[in-house]
């Protein structure tokens, strides 16, 4: 059984050129009443610093601190145009205890509530969805600390795709697990840079370049709202030792019997050897008995 996972819960919603990433609740399992971001010896504290279109955010950049549900927002950004893009670099710190952590999307959402003289153009019954869940893009990766996007880095979703319906709806993503960066160490740090660009997203790997164009994001997506709920969750590493993000659960250990489909190698099965017993002594042949009479 998995004991005090550390989760901490924000909704990211974007209405008619706002974008926003609040955070909303802390979930702790297994903790008393009143605790929340320590609990079960996981102490989980976030940092944020963000830019839109290059400049600095101050209400979406803060120092290590515990966040406070409905205040704090990762993306805060009035007016968001084709070809506006944003970039935040999170890091998470974990005291006390070593643990694994995922950041994991669910419960996405879309409106196109109602339609303006812009909109109606390109979309005139306003009654298409999707627009802005299509339109709007996302990168993320394990960032080094620089909040630059580097050869090698490791990218967490958006290299083939990354359109927000598609890389944001019911998704986990490792930032540190069995298979995927290892657990975070206590006294560590651990940081994922996002960017989001309100067009055509292009991440180059292999000279990790970055572009957005907003050619291809129209008047239709206007008035059009998107939400996702977004967590971090951190689970103790000591007492989960084969933890994998994927599906957003738990994997307890197990044997090599592969019929749970998680990915993972498991060490092989090894059962005692029974010990040998000693050969029964060899008896003399039974004689030969006279055949019956025939009847």
């Amino acid at each position: 059984m998995v004991s005090s996972i550390l989760k901490i819960a924000a909704r990211l919603a974007l209405l008619g050129g706002i974008l926003f990433l609040v955070v909303l609740a802390v979930e702790a399992r297994d903790a008393p009443p009143g605790e929340t971001f320590a609990t079960g010896g996981i102490d989980l504290r976030i940092d944020s610093e963000a830019f839109y279109n290059g400049a600095p955010v101050p209400t979406s950049t803060w120092s290590l601190k515990n966040l406070t549900p409905g205040s704090d927002r990762f993306f805060n950004f009035n007016d968001v145009k084709p070809g506006d893009s944003g970039q935040t670099l999170v890091s998470m710190h974990v005291k006390k205890s070593s643990a694994y952590l995922c950041l994991d999307f669910k419960n996405l959402t879309e409106s196109d509530n109602g339609i303006n003289e812009p909109e109606s153009g390109a979309d005139a019954n306003g009654g298409a969805a999707g627009e802005l869940g299509e339109g709007l893009e996302f990168f993320s990766w394990v960032d080094d600390g620089d909040n630059v996007f580097e050869v090698g880095e490791r990218p967490l979703f958006g290299t083939s795709t990354q359109a927000a319906t598609d890389v944001l709806d019911e998704t986990t993503y490792p930032i540190g697990d069995t298979r995927n960066g290892g657990a975070h160490g206590v006294n560590s740090t651990r940081y994922v840079g996002i960017v989001w660009c309100a067009g055509e997203l292009s991440v180059n790997l292999a000279t990790a370049g970055i572009s957005c164009s907003g050619g291809t994001l129209g008047n239709e997506a206007q008035t059009d709202s998107l939400g996702v709920d977004v967590s971090i969750r951190a689970v103790p590493s000591k007492q989960n030792p084969k933890f994998v993000c994927a599906g957003g659960g738990h994997r307890p250990p197990h044997g090599d019997d592969d019929d749970d489909h998680d990915g993972d190698d498991d060490p092989p099965i090894t059962f005692p050897k029974f010990p040998k017993f000693p050969r029964f002594p060899n008896f003399p042949g039974f004689p030969n008995f006279p055949g019956f009479p025939g009847f």
